[in-house]
């Protein structure tokens, strides 16, 4: 099932419907990127409840070290006991805008890791929205406009579902510091006018 326009809204913020949205994974030869603002949700298994209570105050921005939106989903796909250091992301975004759903916002995605975010709060995937941008988080491959229109379309749907108050990078709530660079070479001050604090670089002690 595709989503786009006000449906694309309505997908990202539904816990449940009466039609499941989601899809099984495509074979290779099957896969097709959605497309520009399109959305397919393909389950990851590498997901748990949130914590009674949790406050959804955080966006989390990664890049993917990826190169495509299928790898990428590919390895989302790998749970345990096959794979040592499951993944996920509530969200994965193409070059082209594409946007494939890991997660649903009302459960946890295993993204940040061992985290800290910008008002002390610990283990930021309890109470954060991950969104992974397809990049090789060289600081050389670019971030198309497509792919950052389509990130902006999410966190303005975030910020109408729950009470968002920071956008974060994944490099600034990584413990220890420099465990993480990403999303290396991102242009920051495309998200000013969502109207949030922006927390990105390496964090100084």
């Amino acid at each position: 099932m595709v989503f786009t326009g006000f449906a694309l809204a309505a997908a990202l913020l539904s816990s449940s419907d009466s039609v499941d949205p989601r899809i099984p994974m495509p074979s290779k030869a099957d896969w097709k990127d959605p497309g520009y603002l399109k959305l397919v949700w393909i389950q990851s298994p590498n997901r748990s409840p949130r914590p009674e209570d949790t406050v959804i105050d955080t966006v989390v921005v990664h890049s993917t070290v990826i190169n495509t939106l299928q790898l990428t989903t590919e390895v989302f796909q790998r749970g345990e006991p096959d794979n040592k250091n499951p993944v996920s992301a509530h969200f994965t975004i193409g070059r082209d805008g594409s946007i494939v759903q890991n997660v649903s916002t009302f459960e946890k995605a295993w993204h940040a890791g061992v985290s800290v975010g910008p008002a002390g709060i610990k283990n930021l995937n309890n109470s954060s929205v991950g969104i992974e941008l397809v990049n090789l988080n060289d600081g050389k491959d670019p971030y198309p406009e497509a792919q950052i229109q389509a990130l902006c379309g999410i966190i303005a749907e975030m910020k109408r579902r729950f009470p968002i108050k920071y956008i974060v990078s994944h490099e600034y709530i990584a413990v220890p510091v420099g465990r993480k660079n990403d999303p290396k070479g991102f242009p920051w001050e495309k998200l000013k006018y969502l109207g949030l604090p922006m927390y990105y670089g390496q964090k100084m002690d």
